[in-house]
């Protein structure tokens, strides 16, 4: 699997701190010099879009106009965006109080990350990076800065991760990184010039830049991590290389890809469960789910041994399961499972992850779980008799109501039962598997 496939969530972060807040210091005017530097981005990444209450598509004098409306509290923010690729947000924050150099505020994010290591424009996009700081530092002082995977950056111990108004100091070494000059001295600034890095360059206002890498496209590699480690340890004497390289490397298990191997009943499942999640939980699910395989199925009789139809009206019966309680199934999901509108049998397995993400096995009380289980069970009933075709057995004790379908005889309002039990029993009693399993059995049947 690509690094590109697994890494879907992450996104590229791009973050600068300002110690003056241009609104403040001259009002319009100061707005201008901030749009000036918007406008002023390479083409590939300048906003089209200011977002009101809605995206409204840009002018200096929308912004002039309704400048107001982006007011909240004691600061202001103003968010941009892109109707093009690369999809981008880019938002500027005015604080009427400076904490820690911070009166003003500039967010970038690209996504995905996969933006920055598009393959033969890894270096193109690293020259952009670079230029918009550079544009920045020319109109406004700095206090600090980074560029980085947006994931990676919020694993680590930055506190500006949550709060851009912490303390300024060196708590990682990220793809790019920016020290203001107060941060510098502290360091001391031939400490600082003489950091091992891909790249460093001194800034208007006293402000270094240096990057661990010539791009962020490997900000997990081991190459990467040594740089980062490298530099770290540097800046901060009392760290061991040791120690922080295999903090690093712990870390890059989370980008690291994993194949998927999953039990083929219930992979589908699976993999969304996979894809709802986080990133940072990824590998451990993935690992968890490739030596999972679910019990097997024992909702079933030999067709001999099946019981036969003890109601009065067999016809009838059929077409209460058919009618009133499977389309009950359908009335109740439709609208967070829409595949269950096309009657297909694609909707079997979205609807148990539905039931198992969403765990209604734990949360539903005992009389909601009873009004489920003859919708479910005749909704897998009527796609084992419709989609492979069984027949119907009914029998007034509900979960002894069977689907004959070649040599066996499958009790799909058992099986609806056993879904609902528990937590993870929508997935380990799912109708999914009981169907695939059905449905295999038939085939050999019939190939034979």
């Amino acid at each position: 699997m690509h690094s590109n496939d697994w890494n879907k969530e992450d996104t590229f972060t791009l973050c600068l701190f300002s110690p003056r807040n241009p609104l403040l210091d001259r009002g319009l005017e100061g707005l201008d010099e901030v749009l000036d530097f918007v406008e002023s981005l390479d083409a590939q990444l300048r906003p089209n879009l200011v977002y009101l209450s809605r995206d409204r598509k840009y002018s200096r004098k929308l912004v002039h106009e309704r400048l107001h409306e982006f007011r909240f509290g004691t600061s202001t923010s103003i968010y941009f965006a892109r109707t093009r690729p690369i999809n981008e947000e880019l938002g500027f924050k005015f604080y009427d109080q400076s904490v820690e150099d911070t009166f003003f505020t500039i967010d970038l994010t690209l996504r995905p990350f996969a933006v920055v290591r598009e393959e033969g424009r890894a270096e193109e996009r690293t020259y952009q990076l670079l230029s918009l700081v550079r544009s920045f530092a020319q109109r406004f002082p700095l206090s600090y800065g980074l560029a980085h995977s947006s994931l990676d950056f919020h694993l680590g111990s930055d506190p500006h991760s949550s709060n851009s108004r912490a303390p300024k100091g060196v708590y990682e070494a990220y793809w790019l990184n920016v020290y203001g000059p107060r941060l510098v001295e502290q360091l001391g600034r031939q400490r600082v010039l003489s950091t091992p890095s891909a790249h460093l360059e001194e800034l208007p206002g006293g402000a270094i830049l240096w990057l661990t890498r010539p791009t962020p496209a490997d900000f997990d590699s081991e190459e990467a991590r040594l740089a980062q480690a490298r530099a770290l340890v540097h800046l901060r004497p009392e760290l061991k290389l040791e120690d922080t390289l295999a903090t690093l490397r712990q870390r890059s298990l989370i980008f690291t890809p994993l194949p998927f191997q999953f039990d083929e009943d219930v992979a589908d499942i699976l993999q969304w469960e996979v894809e709802a999640r986080g990133l940072e939980d990824k590998r451990k699910l993935v690992e968890r789910f490739n030596a999972y395989h679910p019990p097997p199925v024992s909702e079933w009789l030999p067709a001999s041994q099946a019981p036969t139809p003890d109601v009065g009206d067999v016809q009838r019966v059929i077409d209460n399961y058919e009618g009133l309680h499977a389309e009950q199934l359908v009335a109740l999901l439709h609208k967070e499972i829409p595949a269950l509108m096309s009657g297909s049998v694609e909707a079997i397995p979205r609807v148990d992850f539905h039931l198992w993400h969403s765990g209604w096995g734990k949360r539903l009380p005992d009389e909601e779980k009873e009004l489920l289980i003859p919708a479910l069970g005749a909704w897998l009933g009527m796609h084992l008799v419709h989609s492979l075709g069984g027949r119907w057995v009914p029998r007034r004790t509900l979960e002894e109501s069977a689907v004959v379908l070649g040599d066996r005889a499958w009790l799909p309002f058992l099986r609806a039962r056993h879904a609902i039990q528990g937590r993870d029993a929508p997935l380990d009693s799912s109708c999914t598997q009981l169907f695939r399993l059905a449905q295999r059995l038939s085939a050999r049947l019939r190939s034979h």
